[in-house]
């Protein structure tokens, strides 16, 4: 008996959302047909939750999702294409970005009845986005990140509100339609040095696609300097497996600064990323009589005309289980 009176009910709400539907593609939406298909649908609260049709409560009121499609079809329709959409399975929708949706209906969609992200700054946003995210993970520094502080939200990058073509073509390129475009090309499209770094003769495969910055940076936040995953050594030797370790005797240059203490990390002129295109250059920036660690012996001093430079020898240069000056 609940359930037919339930679906009287139901059925006089459509027939209302059906003259707003028609007020809003004609002109504008008419207020009062809003306000009497909120009524209608308001007044199916006593039929069990179980029977109902996708409905969320609401500050003790049922509104179901597909009535903010009456005026928004386009913005509800692309948000149902997105990971965002099982939100709805736990009794979450448009309201949990935007708000009171039963206050917003019964005013007839007055403007300031509910809460739009166009005229918000991007940290206004972003603390939006963080009231679900901010919790242990990928967003758990979300608030304390350099991106956060330089006024770059979640929305610079994210699409909450896909259209079709957007989504196709992300999927296409296998990523997420929740993207704005490929992840690299978001991020060198402000960080203008880091580009031209991976255009340099040596370089890290990133625009070849073999690995993304977030490989290494975690665009939302991290303990590290750069927002960078782990410390330089962890993240380096997590693809440069030979260069590991443990070694008996260990380069204190690798051990205390990290791989970035002779490397560049993004790109460099020189071959294997190095900081200088002559290695003894490194070398001879540690080990030299003005610091007086492991001076070289002649070979390694610039005024002879020497060739060849410190690895000839000292090959095994990151690390040795054999000599402690890293000799074959």
């Amino acid at each position: 008996m609940k359930t037919l009176i339930y679906y009287i009910l139901f059925s006089a709400a459509i027939v209302f959302a059906a003259n707003a539907a028609e007020q809003a593609f004609s002109s504008r939406p008419d207020p009062s047909a809003l306000a009497k298909g909120a009524h209608a649908i308001a007044a199916a609260d006593h039929v069990t939750a179980s029977a109902r049709p996708i409905m969320i409560n609401i500050q003790g009121k049922w509104v179901s999702t597909d009535t903010c499609a009456i005026c928004h079809e386009d913005q509800v329709s692309s948000f149902k294409s997105t990971t965002h959409a099982h939100m709805w399975k736990n009794g979450q929708a448009c309201e949990q970005c935007h708000g009171d949706a039963a206050h917003h209906l019964e005013t007839g969609g007055a403007p300031g009845t509910i809460q739009t992200m166009k005229n918000r700054s991007a940290n206004e946003v972003s603390a939006t986005c963080l009231n679900c995210h901010e919790k242990p993970g990928e967003q758990s520094h979300g608030k304390l990140s350099e991106h956060f502080r330089a006024g770059v939200g979640c929305t610079s990058c994210h699409e909450l509100h896909p259209t079709k073509e957007h989504k196709n073509e992300m999927m296409a390129m296998g990523k997420s339609a929740m993207l704005k475009g490929k992840q690299s090309e978001l991020c060198l499209s402000c960080h203008n040095t880091v580009d031209a770094d991976f255009n340099k003769p040596t370089h890290h495969r990133l625009k070849e696609g073999i690995l993304n910055c977030t490989s290494c940076h975690n665009p939302h936040g991290s303990d590290y300097d750069h927002q960078l995953r782990a410390d330089t050594k962890t993240l380096c030797v997590s693809c440069h497996q030979d260069k590991r370790g443990p070694f008996v005797y260990e380069h204190n240059a690798q051990a205390i600064d990290g791989c970035m203490a002779c490397h560049e990390s993004h790109g460099s002129a020189s071959r294997n990323m190095l900081k200088d295109r002559d290695p003894r250059t490194l070398c001879i920036s540690c080990h030299s009589k003005e610091t007086g660690v492991g001076v070289p012996h002649s070979r390694g001093n610039f005024s002879l005309q020497t060739s060849g430079d410190c690895t000839r020898c000292h090959a095994q240069i990151h690390g040795s289980n054999r000599s402690e000056y890293f000799i074959n």
